[in-house]
């Protein structure tokens, strides 16, 4: 697994992951993480790992503080 600064929205997370990510997903994925209030503490403490489109993928995502963990999810 790789992690990487990336600012975005006026933010820095921090981006983990295992496969090769294009940029407009990891905006994507992010942008729809800002939507769902994902980086919010209260939110937090009851969030399930989110499971978010990006064009024609799907990604698992975990969210801890500003760090985001994304998994490309395998089509069978």
């Amino acid at each position: 697994m790789e992690s990487i600064p990336f600012l975005h929205a006026n933010k820095t997370f921090t981006i983990t992951f295992e496969d090769d990510l294009a940029f407009v997903e990891v905006r994507s994925i992010l942008d729809q993480l800002l939507d769902s209030s994902a980086f919010d503490s209260e939110v937090q403490k009851y969030a399930e790992p989110y499971r978010l489109n990006c064009d024609d993928e799907v990604f698992k995502v975990w969210v801890m503080d500003m760090e985001v963990i994304i998994q490309r999810e395998q089509l069978l």
